[in-house]
Order: structure tokens, then sequence, then C-alpha cells
């Protein structure tokens, strides 16, 4: 879908994608998947915001028909102290189940 949109709307309107590297600390992980210990193995949901703003803040002629992941985005933004996304920081992190 994203690069099909991406060249059905070349010119017009950035389309990408963004997945996170890590399980994002959510209802669905904290209820469904993993509880409290998953959710310690987490980032927060903050990560996907704040990715998702560089990535919207580009030019949609320069930047479509992307597949970003998190923490990819933030590091090429020069934010490189990721910890303060962690909901635990220090202790590993989970990957997410589709990377």
């Amino acid at each position: 879908c994203v690069l099909g949109m991406a060249e059905e709307f070349k010119g017009k309107v950035g389309v990408n994608a963004l997945w996170p590297r890590t399980t994002i600390a959510t209802a669905a992980v904290q209820n469904l998947l993993g509880g409290d210990e998953m959710t310690k193995h987490s980032r927060k949901p903050e990560i996907i915001a704040d990715a998702a703003y560089y990535i919207l803040s580009r030019s949609a002629k320069d930047c479509s028909g992307n597949f970003f992941i998190d923490d990819e985005v933030l590091t090429a933004e020069g934010i490189t102290d990721l910890d303060i996304y962690a909901v635990t920081p220090g202790v590993d992190l989970m990957p997410d189940f589709f990377v």
C-alpha cells in the first residue's frame, strides 16, 4: 500500500510507513500480551509520536514511499539518547514482533 499510494500521490502528499523497533507500552501490551513484565521492557508511545513528527515535517516531494523504524528516524535527526523513551531505563528492551 505504501509504495502504491506513494506513486499515486507523488508530488502531492508523502506516504510512508513507521514501525517500532521494540514493543510499545500500550494497553494491548499491558493487558493482552505480557502484563507488567513486558511493559517494563518496552518503550513509551512518545517515541512513535516524535518519530512521526520528524517524518511529517519533511517535504512530501522528497520523503515518500519509505518504511521507517522509529529509533532510526530519531538517530538521523541527531537524537541519540533513546533511554528517555524507555519505560524502565537500563533494562533490555523487548524487540517488536514484526521487525
